[in-house]
């Protein structure tokens, strides 16, 4: 949790955008938000929450009854109202609750991500929807990229466990058993959240290589072609991620050429990173340059995506994102290049946007010859065995 005024800017910040928008309130209802605004940790399962936002008063919570006291801890929420439980009876529930607060406002906002039920709910008042908390989570505080900075070390560390686990025939099983390592690590060494850590070490064979998000089998073995290993990690409430295409044997001469290609769009993207660049000519300066080179039809993704509170936020690198890079947000640079019969070329990185071009928060090495596993590494598939044995594979 950051210090208390790192949370009442927060909400100053909202209150100015409340202003700036003409309205007289706006609802927040997404589980991020409700964190990004008070640091306090909860799972809402079916019973909503809601936090009430006025541009010069304080703000109102309205929380579940067994979450009252524990939600009350909010750095800058005046009031707290509780409803009795999901469902209530009449006149106990979260809708009559809703209305008492809501009482008197005609122009009010609401988030993009509200759910269905609550937003009917409200459509007499007919809400603007819009993404206020969205837009202020773009720009990261100092407090925030210190948060970042700790999630990708981890991050990091999680790709090395992978690599370091990796041999020709390893499971699938014994790559996902790696983050085991790297949250006893988190826990040992940080003010542990549990709530809000997650963590994921895994490798997409070259058989899912035209699936990026194609679900591994435990069983799966990691033979010939290109693997793409993946590190995400959401460590106390912040999210980094680490990708890269590996070998388990030698690649062949078109893997080569392919994995080179898509090491020069990266760089293409690179060279465009800066405050004022807009998110769509990144996205051209990678993707587009795969095209050129006769690529398109094994093209699946945009270039690129947000951190911070998780691991795919704003922004977005997408040739059809509107707005620009500005100083302090967190991107990933990944343009991908998946084709049948061979597999998918992706790394990943977890990059802070520095007031004069970018600082990469991720550091595993990225060149073919160090992603080309080599060793037979006998005590790493003793271990593996052990591992497919507990699991009964």
């Amino acid at each position: 949790m950051f210090k208390k005024q790192e949370y009442l800017d927060r909400m100053e910040k909202l209150q100015t955008a409340i202003r700036r928008n003409n309205l007289q309130a706006f609802l927040v209802t997404a589980q991020d938000s409700i964190y990004y605004l008070t640091g306090v940790t909860y799972v809402p399962l079916e019973r909503p929450f809601f936090i009430l936002v006025r541009p010069d008063t304080p703000a109102t919570l309205l929380v579940p009854a067994l979450e009252g006291e524990h939600l009350a801890s909010a750095p800058n929420v005046d009031e707290v109202h509780h409803y009795w439980e999901y469902p209530s009876p009449r006149g106990e529930g979260w809708p009559e609750h809703l209305s008492t607060i809501l009482k008197g406002i005609k122009t009010l906002g609401i988030e993009p991500t509200m759910p269905q039920e609550i937003a009917e709910y409200l459509s007499d008042i007919k809400p603007k929807t819009i993404g206020l908390v969205e837009e202020l989570r773009l720009v990261k505080s100092p407090a925030e990229i210190a948060k970042l900075r700790q999630s990708a070390r981890y991050t990091d560390l999680g790709m090395e466990k992978i690599i370091s686990a990796s041999y020709k025939g390893v499971s699938e099983i014994e790559i996902f058993s790696q983050a085991r390592a790297v949250q006893m690590k988190i826990i040992k060494e940080t003010k542990f959240d549990a709530l809000n850590t997650n963590l994921l070490t895994a490798a997409w064979p070259a058989r899912l290589g035209t699936q990026p998000h194609g679900i591994p089998d435990i069983a799966d073995r990691l033979e010939e072609g290109p693997h793409i290993a993946l590190s995400l990690m959401r460590v106390n409430g912040y999210g980094a991620e680490c990708e890269r295409t590996f070998f388990v044997s030698p690649p062949t001469a078109k893997m080569k050429e392919i994995f080179k290609t898509m090491q020069e769009a990266r760089q293409r993207a690179f060279a465009l990173i800066r405050p004022g660049t807009p998110f769509a000519e990144i996205d051209q300066a990678a993707n587009g340059f795969l095209r050129d080179e006769g690529l398109g039809d094994y093209l699946l993704h945009r270039t690129g995506h947000g951190f911070g509170l998780g691991t795919h936020e704003g922004p977005w690198i997408a040739s059809g994102s509107e707005g620009m890079l500005t100083e302090n947000m967190l991107i990933s640079i990944e343009p991908g290049i998946y084709i049948p019969n061979i597999g998918g070329f992706r790394h990943s990185d977890t990059i802070l946007v520095t007031r004069n071009g970018y600082e990469s928060l991720t550091h595993y090495p990225r060149d073919l010859e160090s992603l080309t596993l080599k060793s037979s590494k006998p005590l790493t598939r003793l271990r593996g065995a052990l591992i497919r044995k507990a699991v009964g594979l």
